[in-house]
């Protein structure tokens, strides 16, 4: 019996990632530096790079990366955060003394306003959708859970409760914490040559 190739590859660097991806029902898991694919050139027809691309050292080295896998006229989809992603969470950190947990995390100048600059060097076709939304929250416990994510070293006893004051007081004013969600899609095409 002729065994059935996956027709979704997942790929992290992360070993954590790829442990919660096996979640994914009918993946291929693959550990693998994005620079440095493991597959061979034009054998997808779809790449998607979401939220990665202003994690990794060399986002050029990337994008030929992803433009080598992909057959010519396959079609990448690039996900970033335009620049107001998620500002209220990251000025929480630094207003309870954890400035550590603001904005961060990223290690290049790929943004909203950057990525389809960067993406029309390797592809054509090059397009750029906005997805703004709010998150409401309605009390502090996810905010906790987020900013506990972001780092080793956890909140004290203190800025637990500066965390439950500052955030519980815009809800009790608000009704709920806002939380401003942008999110930009940037799709292109592999040339065909």
């Amino acid at each position: 019996m002729e065994r059935e190739t996956p027709s979704t590859h997942a790929v992290d660097f992360s070993p954590a990632m790829c442990r919660r991806l096996r979640a994914v029902s009918g993946a291929l898991v693959v550990r693998a530096d994005a620079g440095r694919l493991p597959f061979a050139d034009g054998g997808f027809g779809t790449v998607v790079a979401n939220h990665m691309l202003y994690h990794v050292d060399d986002p050029d080295a990337v994008l030929r990366e992803l433009a080598r896998v992909l057959r010519p006229g396959g079609r990448l989809a690039v996900a970033v955060n335009g620049s107001d992603h998620l500002h209220e969470l990251d000025a929480v950190g630094p207003a309870v003394g954890r400035p550590d947990l603001g904005r961060s995390g990223t290690r290049n100048d790929v943004t909203a306003a950057t990525a389809p600059a960067y993406v029309a060097r390797h592809f054509t076709g090059v397009t750029a959708e906005r997805y703004p939304g709010d998150l409401r929250i309605p009390d502090t416990g996810p905010v906790l859970a987020y900013l506990a994510s972001l780092t080793d070293e956890p909140l004290t006893a203190e800025q637990v409760a500066a965390v439950t004051a500052l955030v519980g007081a815009r809800i009790a004013a608000e009704g709920s914490f806002r939380v401003r969600r942008h999110t930009v899609l940037v799709t292109a095409v592999r040339p065909r040559k």
